[in-house]
Parts: structure tokens; C-alpha cells; sequence
């Protein structure tokens, strides 16, 4: 999935998927500007389709660290998972 260009046209740097694997946090780089993050939910009534669920799509970040350090604050899972919260750092650090 990394370097992937979503139906938004943001290129999916990471994506960090919850324990349970039914929640899941993208962070992209945006071509028309910045980074952000989003929060999704797989849809079992849709096949698995992922779902918006977090509403943070629409914040820009001046770099992919700033953006991962949000979701690592706004997303509740990440925040109380250490696996997530170190795949995020592996990647911002790397």
C-alpha cells in the first residue's frame, strides 16, 4: 500500500492498522500540498471497503512527522497502542 495514490489522490506513505484489524490510520502526502492523516474502519457490511471515520483527512502538516505525531494524539487506538505508535515512529524516524 505505501506509494499507493488513493481515489483522493494522496500518496499513502504508511498505513498502520489496529490490533483487531478492523480500524486503520493512513498518512499520506497530499500532491497539492502537505501531509495529513485519516482514520478508518473496515466495512464488513461493504465487503471490507475502508470507511472514513475520523474527519482528519482535511488537516495539512508541513512534514509526515508532524502529521504522524497527530495521529498518534487524535487517533484513540494508536495512542493506547504501542505496536502502532512504534510502526509510526519506525517510518517517521526511518
Amino acid at each position: 500500500m505505501p506509494g499507493e495514490v488513493n481515489h483522493r489522490g494522496w500518496i499513502v506513505l504508511t498505513s498502520v492498522s489496529s490490533a483487531d484489524g478492523a480500524y486503520c490510520v493512513d498518512l499520506f502526502e497530499d500532491p497539492e500540498g502537505g501531509y495529513g492523516f485519516e482514520h478508518f474502519r473496515s466495512e464488513p457490511e461493504d465487503n471490507g471497503r475502508w470507511t472514513p471515520v475520523g474527519a482528519f483527512g482535511g488537516a495539512r502538516f508541513s512534514s509526515a512527522a508532524e502529521a504522524g505525531r497527530a495521529a498518534s494524539v487524535e487517533v484513540y487506538w494508536v495512542a493506547k497502542d504501542p505496536r502502532a505508535r512504534a510502526t509510526l515512529n519506525d517510518y517517521l524516524d526511518g
